[in-house]
């Protein structure tokens, strides 16, 4: 008998480790289990700071309404503050002459603070008589209401809310440049976060975090664009897109905040799958990242994050009426088990890739001429050029995974061997090119493959001095396609490495017009003008990066130094 209680006292006790160890496991997942709705007051109006601030009525009340718009998620549910409390906070502000967002958040703990504390302090009283029914707390908050001299519905605000926020403007500059027929906006503002948090020990509003970003637009003066079914000149359209930029960087640094970032325990897993209990109730779109991780407990009761890998979310579920489980596709890692937790990830909906490329060049061997350029043979020879790309993620309105539209700036240098001009042979050239089109991408974990359709303008200038010391300068363009293959590999949740062979189809162009100190002179008249081919085979290598925040929007940028 003793013998057999020594063989099973160490079961016993390696059992209770064991048990020890997933209870301390479970407890470390449940601090950061499913997300709950938070309660959001704020108030309403973009509040100025410093000496640098003039909008208009219109200017102030679409850059507030589009803050709201991309700040109001449907994760969170909202309460404006009363206007008594709004007008006293303004109040004080402008007496201070607060020139940041630390000068205001002092102001909101001197003024804003103490009021919510005190409707706060009336919700402890109203737990503390233990009212139960909604007619003894209706009764209670009208009496409440008329003893403070404020109104239930501002009572019932604050007492329901568990955040604030105040959006902030410090900078607005406009720039015309009357030569250029451009004007140029630059706003620069920021977001105030407070938390309300009651207790045993009373209640108290502590800073949560203050985030400060620009968002910049540009346009032709006398222009005349169509935003949003309204037709609006150049100025205007500056305006409402930079206060666009503004306010979709505030919307990344709302999410990127702790307490707001959307998480849950994976519901399903399968293999290159995962499932959670997310959708449209929370804001959930195609595309959008999740973190995979897991959480430890260590022995002082402080817990560990351990980062697992990242899925990105290929079918939002609708689960605004009954619980319905989202979809995602594996991008990092693997081997995920139910009930580890999902975390957000936000990131802006567009991508940056930086890109070194190899383009095809040449043209047919012509006859030789005095007065132009000419190809002493065939020439078939290739630039080293430089790309900048902005892939815009177009999955949240075409419900398609890795849709992009795409817009691309390239230069670079070239020489064509065996082409000459006045008797000399060419020096290097500049090459310059610009493009859009579209871009689809497939994925298999880490592994992209891709797929981008372009139409694309190409560039190429020479210039030197003939045997009479004239100066002279070639240029001639073209429009064409580009079809692009790609693979890319995903070295980090927001840096992927790529490389591709490029097709390009143009028409060779014999269009050539050159300026010899400073006279334009136009070839066409002459049957042995070379023509230049963009046409062929091309290679390139890229990082992309997906953004956390960017100042302007390149697409809007574009369309409004277009004019259309």
């Amino acid at each position: 008998m003793q013998t057999f209680s020594r063989r099973l006292i160490p079961g016993i006790i390696f059992s209770f480790f064991l048990i020890s160890l997933t209870y301390a496991v479970t407890m470390a997942q449940d601090t950061q289990d499913k997300y709950q709705r938070k309660s959001i007051s704020f108030i309403d109006a973009v509040l100025p700071v410093g000496d640098n601030v003039q909008l208009g009525y219109e200017q102030e009340k679409f850059l507030l309404k589009t803050i709201k718009d991309e700040i109001e998620m449907s994760r969170f549910d909202y309460n404006p503050l009363p206007d008594e409390i709004l007008l006293s906070f303004r109040n004080e502000a402008k007496s201070r002459s607060t020139q940041n967002l630390d000068d205001l958040a002092a102001v909101m703990e001197d003024v804003l603070v103490p009021e919510i504390l005190r409707l706060v302090d009336l919700a402890k009283e109203m737990r503390a008589q233990g009212l139960v029914s909604e007619a003894e707390k209706h009764s209670f908050v009208v009496e409440k209401a008329k003893e403070s001299g404020i109104t239930t519905e501002n009572l019932e605000a604050v007492m329901n809310s568990a955040y604030i926020y105040v959006p902030v403007i410090s900078q607005v500059k406009e720039y015309t440049y009357a030569d250029k027929n451009m004007v140029n906006y630059e706003l620069h503002g920021g977001i105030i976060w407070f938390s309300v948090k009651t207790g045993e020990a009373g209640a108290s509003v502590t800073l949560l975090v203050k985030k400060e970003t620009v968002g910049k637009g540009a346009a032709k003066v006398d222009a005349q664009f169509t935003h949003k079914g309204k037709v609006i000149n150049g100025k205007q359209y500056a305006f409402v897109t930079a206060a666009e930029v503004l306010a979709r960087n505030l919307k990344v640094a709302t999410q990127e905040i702790p307490e707001f970032q959307l998480t849950n325990p994976l519901a399903n897993t399968g293999s290159g799958w995962v499932e959670f209990s997310m959708g449209k109730r929370e804001g959930l779109g195609v595309d959008d990242k999740f973190i995979i991780a897991e959480y430890y407990e260590n022995a002082d009761g402080s817990t560990t994050r351990e980062e697992l890998g990242m899925v990105r979310v290929s079918r939002v579920a609708d689960n605004r009426s009954k619980r319905a489980d989202s979809k995602a596709r594996v991008v990092i890692g693997g081997g995920y088990e139910r009930g580890m937790i999902a975390l957000e990830h936000p990131r802006l909906p567009i991508d940056i890739s930086v890109r070194l490329g190899m383009l095809p060049i040449g043209g047919e061997e012509t006859l030789p001429h005095v007065d132009h350029i000419h190809f002493e043979e065939d020439i078939s020879s290739t630039i080293t050029v430089g790309q900048l790309w902005f892939n815009y993620n177009l999955a949240r309105s075409t419900q398609i995974s890795q849709l992009f539209a795409s817009i691309y700036g390239e230069f670079g240098v070239g020489t064509l061997d065996g082409a000459s001009a006045f008797g000399d042979d060419l020096e290097s050239g500049l090459y310059w090119g610009i493009g859009g089109g579209l871009v689809k991408k497939f994925y298999v974990n880490r592994i992209h493959l891709g797929i981008e359709a372009l139409l694309s303008y190409s560039n190429y200038t020479v210039s030197g001095t003939n045997a009479n010391d004239h100066d002279w300068e070639w240029d001639i363009g073209s429009i064409g396609m580009t079809f692009n293959g790609n693979i890319e590999i995903a070295l980090a949740y927001d840096w992927n490495f790529g490389a591709g062979v490029s097709y390009r189809m143009f028409a060779p162009n014999g269009d050539w017009t050159y300026t010899l100190n400073d006279e334009e002179i136009d070839l066409s008249p002459y049957n042995d003008v070379p023509e230049l081919d963009y046409s062929g085979i091309g290679f390139q290598v890229y990082l992309t990066w997906s953004l956390p925040s960017l100042g302007y929007d390149p697409l809007k940028m574009a369309r409004g130094a277009v004019g259309y």
